[in-house]
């Protein structure tokens, strides 16, 4: 492999032109290659990496307003983090940054079982794009991005892979989508911690793996923002596989949509709620569930305990819940493979449900 990497480096440099042109960076190693992206987006908010070469981040980018990376056809060795909102800047709205976008390039960590934390971090951001990224760099106890109070948000066309082993009752997921709370992002100031959850946030076109691969989190521990829910968040069109836990976890979501993907958990936890492929569910109380959608269409599902599976641990009730044109698969067997639970109320947890076209198996 460092074989490999040093030629690159050296075709690398002996087919860079004297004079580059304006947001490009030419590869400099080691504690180099940092300063110069470093440089070239204060100077210009844009940077362009050369394809074909390889680029070293011994520490993170600090992003700011109407930055972007352009690393298409360019592979990015990462020691720890590779891009972050500058904590400089942090607002208790979605205004801290904005108009982000990187595209492309091959994101690889410098450890054989990946970084340890998170690679790609936004907290109280808008108007995130990440496309065509192959994203290779984490642990599976890490995160390969987290979204922290965000709204606006396209993950499009990415292949995002776990590195290494996750321990057997691990929940880690590669795909955050989070509230801001002390539990969910320690990282950030106490007062920057506010509950704040995410909304129009969308994951198409993508392949990612790992404990969990996508989650929309809640804080149990800050039972203050038991209340705050994520909403407009689209899957569209991706293969999500949970190794240890669930595919595809929208927990405290009032409004989804999960359209043309193929969802799977192979958890070996199968009489758990960590077996589901697809988990719905609801922990907080709002009266304005009633009015959104949770809409389930076009999926295969697979799961143990069950394929797709709906509840809320409250008298709350989800508002229109529409399965249609899926393939639900349980381990269990057919019977469990797409269920609405009842809520507290022993009621169904759907004030309306739509099943049409569904096959169990």
């Amino acid at each position: 492999m460092k074989r490999i990497l040093l030629t690159a480096i050296a075709l690398c440099a002996f087919i860079l032109p004297l004079n580059t042109r304006a947001g490009e960076v030419a590869p400099a190693g080691k504690g180099k290659d940092i300063k110069n992206i470093k440089q070239e987006l204060t100077e210009t908010g844009y940077v362009r990496l050369k394809p074909g070469c390889t680029y070293y981040l011994t520490s993170y980018i600090p992003l700011h307003d109407n930055n972007t990376i352009n690393a298409t056809g360019a592979t990015v060795i990462v020691s720890k983090h590779a891009t972050r909102n500058d904590p400089a800047f942090y607002k208790k709205d979605y205004s801290s940054m904005k108009n982000i976008k990187i595209i492309g390039g091959t994101w690889l960590s410098n450890k054989k079982k990946g970084n340890t934390g998170t690679t790609f971090s936004f907290a109280h951001c808008q108007d995130i794009t990440l496309e065509n990224m192959t994203i290779r760099t984490t642990n599976a106890e890490g995160h390969a991005v987290e979204l922290v109070s965000c709204r606006n948000v396209m993950i499009n066309n990415c292949q995002i892979t776990a590195q290494g082993k996750g321990k057997s009752k691990s929940v880690e997921e590669m795909v955050q989508i989070d509230v801001a709370a002390s539990k969910t992002a320690p990282f950030l100031p106490k007062q920057y911690q506010n509950g704040l959850a995410c909304q129009n946030v969308t994951v198409k076109n993508c392949t990612i793996t790992g404990n969990r691969a996508v989650c929309c989190n809640y804080t149990k521990k800050n039972k203050k923002f038991l209340n705050r829910f994520h909403t407009n968040i689209t899957i569209m069109g991706c293969t999500l596989t949970g190794t240890k836990s669930e595919g595809l976890a929208l927990f405290n979501t009032a409004s989804a949509v999960v359209r043309n993907n193929t969802i799977v958990s192979n958890s070996k936890r199968t009489k758990t709620a960590y077996s589901i492929g697809c988990h719905v569910s609801m922990f907080g109380k709002a009266p304005a569930f009633s009015n959104g959608t949770i809409i389930i269409e076009g999926n295969k599902i697979r799961g143990g305990r069950q394929g797709f599976y709906l509840s809320s641990h409250t008298k709350t009730r989800y508002g229109h819940v529409t399965l249609k044109n899926n393939v639900f698969y349980a381990k269990k067997g057919p019977a469990y493979a797409a269920m609405i639970a009842k809520n507290t109320s022993k009621v169904s947890s759907a004030i309306t449900s739509f099943l049409l076209n569904n096959v169990y198996q």
